[in-house]
């Protein structure tokens, strides 16, 4: 199953930048995630939706 891994990876890469893009994407469930040869499939997504976190004050000093 060594060639699926990649694609599986990528999917969670994808999903990873979704969130990212999408602050207002509290959870996402993605259950089962079906890997072929030929690619991945969400069989079943659900999303819950709230409201974004603010984001931290650019001003605002962080320790190192």
């Amino acid at each position: 199953m060594q060639h699926e891994s990649p694609r599986l990876e990528d999917q969670v890469v994808r999903v990873g930048r979704r969130m990212d893009d999408q602050p207002d994407i509290a959870e996402l469930d993605l259950n089962p995630v079906i890997v072929t040869p030929g690619g991945t499939v969400a069989v079943d997504v659900r999303v819950r939706l709230a409201p974004a976190p603010p984001l931290p004050s650019p001003f605002r000093r962080r320790l190192r």
